[in-house]
């Protein structure tokens, strides 16, 4: 498998975690839609972080960079990214369609 192709997985990885925790806790996460933006803007700050933490955790050890990068960071991010989209998805659906929690 080449780097690309994990990449991919990796994403799709986060993505199906994100909507098992969604499923799992479906009370987890923001009941109002100031909150929900927040987390929405802090999920795409995560996406952005990556490269700045992936240079970090390179520049203190290029061995133990091959595992924390995806999986110390990259999954947990993503996957964070994902949820928070989630949520801003469920709570417009439950505001519109007058859905109480």
């Amino acid at each position: 498998m080449n780097a690309h192709s994990f990449v991919v997985v990796l994403v799709i990885a986060s993505a199906v975690l994100a909507f098992w925790l969604g499923a799992r806790f479906p009370d987890l996460g923001p009941t109002t839609l100031a909150w929900s933006v927040l987390h929405l803007f802090l999920g795409v700050a995560a996406i952005h972080a990556i490269p700045g933490l992936t240079d970090v955790v390179v520049a203190v050890s290029r061995q133990a960079a091959r595992f924390v990068v995806p999986f110390g960071i990259g999954l947990p991010l993503f996957t964070y990214a994902f949820l928070t989209g989630l949520w801003v998805l469920r709570l417009i659906h439950r505001s519109t369609s007058g859905l109480r929690y």
